[in-house]
Formats: structure tokens, sequence, C-alpha cells
């Protein structure tokens, strides 16, 4: 479904990594967020325990309706001030809803969803945010503009190969993953040395490999 929206773009190369398509999504025209599909999962427990890596001014944090709740962020927002890695160090709680939105680069997001998986109940739920990025400028590390991804859609490529989850990517608001555990022990695919120096581009031609769902289609599997 994702590949109607990859359209040629009008854009001059000055830069080492332009591509000249992009997806066409017009998020605004998408009425359905993050926080409609976390809370649809924080439903599905009695007393959910949810956490959230990556909180900044707390739009999300503040709207989850969950009464057990964490939030960790090293500089603003949530409950707990700690970069994620600290955190999972010194963690000892199981989570049923867990929301990654931290640092936009692949190396610290993969090793935020594998501690998370670490710390996931069983018939838990992981949602990632920023796996659709629509230009090589919001997918270029470091940083060119306000509104970015990076490159954390390199995690999708893992996902779809890691045994005992089910993985999505909801085609809203920048791209929202969503992992389903299924499975007690979970081994993460480890791709790193084949995914680390890939671009923009890449992501595009290997996009068919990825499972995309609507917003509909998504709240169904939150069911």
């Amino acid at each position: 479904m994702i590949n109607k929206y990859i359209k040629n773009s009008n854009s001059t190369n000055y830069f080492k990594n332009f591509v000249d398509k992009v997806i066409n999504i017009d998020w605004q025209k998408i009425n359905y967020n993050r926080i409609a599909f976390i809370n649809k999962a924080v439903a599905k427990f009695n007393d959910c325990k949810y956490l959230e890596i990556g909180c900044e001014t707390n739009i999300c944090f503040n709207s989850i309706i969950a009464n057990n709740k964490k939030g960790v962020d090293p500089n603003s927002g949530g409950t707990i001030k700690a970069k994620s890695d600290d955190f999972f160090n010194n963690n000892e709680d199981f989570y049923d809803v867990i929301f990654i939105d931290g640092l936009h680069e692949y190396n610290q997001c993969r090793k935020d969803i594998i501690n998370a998986l670490k710390f996931l109940n069983n018939n838990g739920y992981i949602f990632i945010h920023d796996l659709i990025p629509r230009t090589w400028i919001e997918a270029n590390v470091p940083r060119l503009q306000g509104l970015w991804c990076g490159d954390v859609w390199k995690v999708s490529f893992e996902l779809i190969k890691t045994k005992g989850i089910d993985f999505n990517i909801i085609v809203a608001d920048n791209g929202i993953g969503i992992i389903k555990k299924n499975e007690d022990e979970i081994n993460y695919y480890d791709d790193y040395q084949n995914l680390k120096n890939l671009q923009f581009a890449d992501f595009l031609k290997r996009i068919n490999e990825i499972n995309f769902v609507n917003p509909i289609e998504a709240f169904k599997l939150i069911n």
C-alpha cells in the first residue's frame, strides 16, 4: 500500500545523500496519531503498566490513560530524568505497553527496542515512532530540519525477521511501528552490519519487504 505514495520530487541535487523521490503523504490529512493507538492498547489491560522512552514536552505522555506509567527522558518530560540505557540497566519492572520515541538514530533505537523486549509482558505491545521518513532530509543523520525521523527506519528490517513477535507499521503520524509479543523468549534479529550504512534510497528500494497497515487495520490488530 505504501508504493502509491512514492513520487518524484522537483528538487535539485546539492547534497551527498540527496534522493529525487519522496513518500508523498500529508500526515495532517490522516485523522489518527500515536496517542490513539497506544491508548487502544493500554485499555486492553487491567491496571496497565506503561513505559515511555523519550518524552520531551509530555504531549504524548500526559495523554496516555494508564494510571501506572513511567516516562524516561534525559532532558525534560516524563517522570525519570535519565538516558534510556541507564534506565534499563537499573530497571526491574515489566510493562504491558511501551512507547519508544527517543533519539532518532538507528543504533540507539535498536538498543531501546532490544531492552524493551526484555521487560515486556507476554501479549504486550511496543510502539515505535517515526518509521516512515518521507524525504531524504527527514531521514538524514545528523538532523537537518525540525521534523526529523532520522534513520530509525532501519530497525524495521530487523523486526520483520525477529521470531516471536508480530510487526507492522501503521501509515499515520510519521509511521508508527507496532510490535506484539507472542512468545516468552525473543531473540532480536541482528543485521546491524548490513544496515548501518544504508541511506534513504535503500529504504525506498526495500520498502515492499515491510507490512504496512492503515489506521483501521491497526485498530483491528490491537483488538
